[in-house]
């Protein structure tokens, strides 16, 4: 059931089947704020995924970040997690997973002459660590934003993306990309595509296969498009199941 109604002329509350998503009315900005300067940023080479801290983690239902608050329906997801940030697109991560705290960022980077460049960063990550080595991440989602508004040509500039994320040293893999598929989050147009991805650099701690998705939709007062990644990476220990992916898709929402 959707229904939109206005409290005390003061905040907007969109409540949806799984994600409620509030938006305060004095964030009057036509394009995303910016992050919370108190959190840590942490971009490095990958794969695998960054790995947050767990002093970052957030163990809750609900979610405040750069004027927005996204909750979990607990009658729907329980012990389900929210994540949003600046880009105002929510989900929910699901009980094993850790959401980071509003502001933190991760993502991949591949070496450069200088140090190091980000291939891609990620708001309103969540992550789950691989018991092989705790210290990485066995899957990790997160937010991010796109200047392109057109959502296919946005999903064809992040599809291009894949390979080098998971490109270790020489080590270049094979992707495939599934069919796109397109459906709606709300009332606003969106496409997912899934990548496998095959060939990486196996080592201790992970296989040579991985799963990446990516959904593009948009945001009302967001410019350009705001995409959706869930990196399900194989572990030397344990795996993913892939079917979370389309259980967090599903749980995809934005203010109207």
């Amino acid at each position: 059931m959707l229904w939109v109604a206005l409290v005390i002329a003061v905040v907007v509350i969109v409540v949806l089947s799984v994600v409620v998503i509030k938006q305060f009315s004095n964030d009057t900005s036509d394009s995303p704020a910016a992050s919370s300067t108190s959190a840590s940023a942490t971009v490095q080479s990958a794969p695998p995924p960054v790995p947050s801290s767990p002093d970052d983690g957030v163990v809750s239902s609900s979610m405040s970040c750069d004027g927005y608050t996204a909750s979990v329906d607990e009658g729907s997801q329980p012990g389900w997690h929210a994540a949003i940030n600046r880009f105002g697109l929510a989900y929910a991560a699901p009980p094993d997973w850790t959401v980071a705290e509003c502001g933190v960022r991760s993502g991949w980077a591949k070496p450069c002459p200088a140090g190091q460049c980000v291939i891609r960063e990620l708001g309103a990550v969540a992550t789950v660590s691989n018991p092989a080595c705790p210290k990485q991440n066995l899957a990790m989602s997160g937010v991010a934003g796109s200047k392109n508004p057109d959502i296919r040509a946005a999903l064809d500039e992040e599809s291009a993306l894949v390979a080098p994320i998971y490109t270790q040293g020489e080590t270049v893999p094979n992707v495939e990309l599934g069919t796109v598929r397109d459906f709606t989050i709300g009332t606003r147009p969106a496409v997912q595509v899934v990548a496998t991805v095959t060939g990486i650099a196996a080592d201790d701690c992970n296989g040579p296969n991985a799963l990446h998705s990516m959904v593009v939709t948009t945001v009302p007062n967001v410019e350009g498009s705001v995409v959706f990644l869930i990196s399900l990476r194989e572990g030397a220990t344990a795996s993913p199941k892939s079917d979370v992916i389309n259980e967090m898709v599903q749980t995809l929402r934005s203010p109207a």
